[in-house]
């Protein structure tokens, strides 16, 4: 018989996630607020994936480092300065858009500065986790945060949207910042240990853990398989914003309405994915469930790219988004079982890093392949690339074992 307590009545979990997930609702509102505030301002796509590629690039030339700096410093307490300084990051971002006073190369500091803190607060937060709760509940904990990311992605650019037409994108931008402040004032009231190395933060310390992080990976083919497997996908998926538009206008004809359907459709798989792998009870083939979920992410967008119907299209993207909710879940939770705990924050630094790194090739590079080819055939090239890979898991040693 289980007795380990329920999550709800685990204070400290409840009181990490419940900030993190407030704050994940307010990033949602800037989202929206500054692209929204971009668009007025330029009218130009370039520009947006032009800060898209800001907030990629911390993770290409830090990610590496970021980890073995995480494994040395106590956790919470880095976590708490990461909410504080994004509140700081985006309120004074906030405060120059109400006066007037923002410029367009002002975003992209802004962007850089905001994802380098993420940067250190993301693999902080998930190597964290199973210092929180039990092993058995990894699977579970993991899925309420993806929960909180779904729903966040989903009830955040409406909410977002009433609020830069009611009150304007720099009022709207403060109450982000204000969750970051919340999320970071109850990790001040939340316990829990923090594996670290001794020594304090040198070059040359960094440096060393920092190889040893990347060596521990490549001895263990099967993780670093799953790193270049969401590298794959977060290269294929990255460029949606700007394929998603083409898509609705250009093939479905079904206009700014259909955009926005679409786009739901993709968070409500989502969130779904999440509430799914939240039940899943004494599931150990983690490895597997990886695999399938990549092949069929990678076989619906397909299925997406030839779609000339929009509720097929709907449908096609919300399984899309559940197998990625799915799929994201159990790495993660990969990660927090198959590496020492005092390695972890090195180790989802290198995954964020590697994962992150082809994002803006393929943001740049995007606009130049629609020359070449059409957006449908372009989803339709990279659902089969994700599903192949997907199926290679099979011929990777270990993999099926995770």
């Amino acid at each position: 018989m289980d007795r380990t307590p329920p999550l709800w009545r685990n204070y400290n979990f409840i009181l990490v996630w419940g900030g993190q997930s407030i704050s994940l609702f307010g990033s949602q509102l800037t989202y929206i607020a500054l692209l929204w505030w971009v668009l007025e301002k330029t009218g130009s796509a370039a520009v947006l994936a032009t800060v898209a590629i800001a907030s990629s690039l911390p993770s290409v030339f830090l990610g590496p480092i970021a980890g073995a700096v995480i494994d040395r410093l106590d956790r919470r307490k880095l976590m708490i300065a990461m909410d504080l300084a994004n509140g700081l990051i985006i309120g004074g971002a906030a405060t120059l858009l109400f006066l007037d006073r923002l410029a367009v190369w002002q975003i992209y500091i802004f962007s850089l500065l905001s994802a380098t803190a993420t940067l250190f607060h993301r693999p902080a937060l998930q190597a964290s986790i199973p210092n929180l709760v039990v092993q058995e509940q990894l699977v579970r904990a993991n899925s309420l945060y993806q929960i909180s990311a779904s729903g966040a992605g989903i009830a955040g650019p409406a909410i977002g949207g009433m609020l830069v037409g009611f009150c304007g994108s720099g009022p709207t931008m403060w109450i982000d910042a204000a969750t970051f402040g919340l999320a970071g004032t109850l990790l001040l009231f939340s316990s829990f240990p923090s594996p670290r190395k001794e020594g304090g933060v040198s070059l040359n310390s960094v440096i060393r853990d920092t190889i040893v992080g990347f060596k521990f990976l490549y001895r263990k083919r099967a993780l670093f398989f799953v790193i270049f497997l969401f590298a794959l996908v977060n290269f294929f998926l990255a460029p949606m914003n700007v394929l998603l538009p083409i898509m609705a206008k250009d093939i479905l004809h079904a206009g700014a309405q259909g955009f926005g359907l679409l786009g739901t459709a993709i968070s409500a798989g989502m969130l779904i994915g999440g509430f799914v792998a939240s039940r899943l009870k004494r599931f150990k083939r983690y490895g597997l469930g990886i695999i399938w979920g990549i092949v069929v992410l990678g076989a619906l967008l397909v299925v997406f790219g030839l779609s000339r119907n929009l509720p097929l299209s709907m449908v096609a993207l919300a399984i899309v988004g559940g197998a990625a909710a799915l799929a994201n879940v159990l790495s993660i939770v990969v990660f927090q079982t198959h590496v020492p705990n005092e390695l972890q924050g090195r180790v989802f630094a290198a995954d964020h890093a590697m994962s992150n790194s082809l994002q803006p090739i393929s943001l740049a590079a995007v606009g130049g392949i629609l020359v070449l080819i059409s957006a449908p055939m372009l989803i339709i090239i990279g659902g089969i690339a994700v599903a192949i890979a997907g199926w290679g898991g099979y011929l990777v040693k270990g993999m099926k074992a995770l």
